[in-house]
């Protein structure tokens, strides 16, 4: 039987001290390396494909039994590159990753990050038809591209970065964490802050009207969510009909760049930063799904926005003879408001269909709107939930609660 060859440990300690290459978070101990495969934790994922290489681990799948990036913290840096822990989660991280991730591979005066390490969740549960498993888009991202992930909460000492990157993050991040950046974190946020205080910024601006939003790029404080003193800026005019999911790629973008200008002049930013003023905060929690329930005494201007901004992530609903019924495919109220229903003294939440535009149309404040889609039991067009509900003469008139 062949015999498996085993590195010494005095040979990979001695690989890992002449190694140029920054050492990624490694196992509370080294004699856990020399034990048996199986009882090393599953968060440490142990590799050395060769003696040219770096050896790290991936962080993944953690238990949370790994020290954090072993850098001497005896020298603070005055100019990129930087050493940087970056904080995330979702689709709108992902921009501002790409871009410090590019970053790295820069060279001479062009490169601003030395070091990247990511923070964040692997996976989410979403309370929706049972209990959903979701893999985190930035995790997702760190593993197709190799760069080492930490898990979250942190356990034990952050020793070695300079500055810390959040973006679209969802916890708050305790002080002593905080403490530990020289130059602190720095929060990327898809508001002008102070209006948008919270978790879903780009969703109420679309919800409330808003005609213009913008990135600020901000230093995070404990205890309390965005509310640091601001470090850049900058505002956009809101595209007409924006979803929140368009709005959101347009900011996220924005933020990249943002936040690559704030790392290259760190230091002057951080000096000429800003207070936020208490006039003008404005706060948003979370969207939830009770919010996509319609209210029928609204305008249509009102609904219509309801459905750009959580109709992605909640389709509209409404109650009909205690049944719950989704509307979707929203038609343009500019578009509804030209079409000719008639129909006699419509009351709040009267269903009326309309063979013209094959369009399921319902009475609001202020006139109709239309649906193309209708979900009862089972996804169907606005045509085949008339046909198998609302004609016929005894039908009389019907209407949505």
């Amino acid at each position: 039987m062949t015999q498996r060859k085993v590195f010494p440990l005095q040979v990979m300690r001695s690989f890992i001290q002449q190694s140029t290459l920054p050492v990624r978070p490694f196992c509370r101990s080294w004699s856990s390396v020399t034990t048996s495969m199986k009882k090393i934790p599953p968060a440490c994922k142990y590799r050395l494909p060769s003696l040219q290489a770096t050896a790290h681990l991936h962080t993944g799948q953690s238990s949370g039994d790994c020290d954090q990036a072993d850098y001497s913290t005896d020298d603070v840096r005055v100019g990129p590159p930087w050493r940087v822990m970056f904080f995330g989660s979702d689709n709108f991280s992902i921009s501002s990753l790409r871009a410090l991730h590019k970053n790295t591979y820069g060279e001479n005066e062009g490169k601003l990050v030395d070091t990247l390490h990511v923070v964040c969740p692997e996976t989410k549960y979403i309370k929706r038809r049972g209990r959903t498993r979701v893999i985190s888009p930035i995790w997702q991202y760190c593993h197709d591209n190799d760069l080492t992930t930490i898990p979250w909460p942190i356990r034990g000492e952050v020793k070695g970065y300079d500055v810390g990157v959040l973006s679209s993050f969802g916890h708050l991040v305790p002080g002593h964490l905080i403490d530990s950046f020289p130059y602190g974190i720095a929060n990327i946020h898809p508001s002008l802050l102070p209006r948008w205080r919270g978790a879903s910024p780009i969703t109420h601006a679309i919800l409330e009207g808003d005609k213009t939003t913008g990135v600020s790029i901000m230093r995070i404080m404990p205890k309390r969510f965005d509310v640091g003193p601001i470090l850049l800026q900058e505002s956009l005019e809101i595209p007409e009909r924006s979803t929140t999911e368009s709005l959101q790629g347009i900011l996220a973008s924005k933020g990249a760049d943002m936040i690559l200008r704030v790392l290259a002049d760190l230091p002057a930013f951080i000096e000429n930063g800003r207070s936020q003023t208490e006039k003008g905060v404005t706060l948003c929690g979370k969207v939830v799904a009770s919010m996509s329930i319609i209210d029928w005494s609204q305008t249509s201007s009102e609904i219509d926005r309801l459905q750009r901004a959580i109709g992605h992530q909640f389709p509209l609903e409404t109650s009909w003879h205690g049944n719950q019924i989704r509307l979707s495919k929203m038609a343009d109220p500019m578009d509804t408001a030209a079409w000719e229903i008639k129909v006699a003294n419509p009351a709040l939440g009267e269903v009326h269909y309309d063979k013209a535009t094959q369009q399921l149309c319902v009475w609001c404040k202020d006139g109709w709107v239309g649906f193309g889609e209708v979900t009862l039991k089972k996804k169907m067009t606005a045509q085949d939930f008339y046909n198998g509900y609302l004609s016929g003469k005894d039908r009389g008139r019907q209407y949505f609660v």
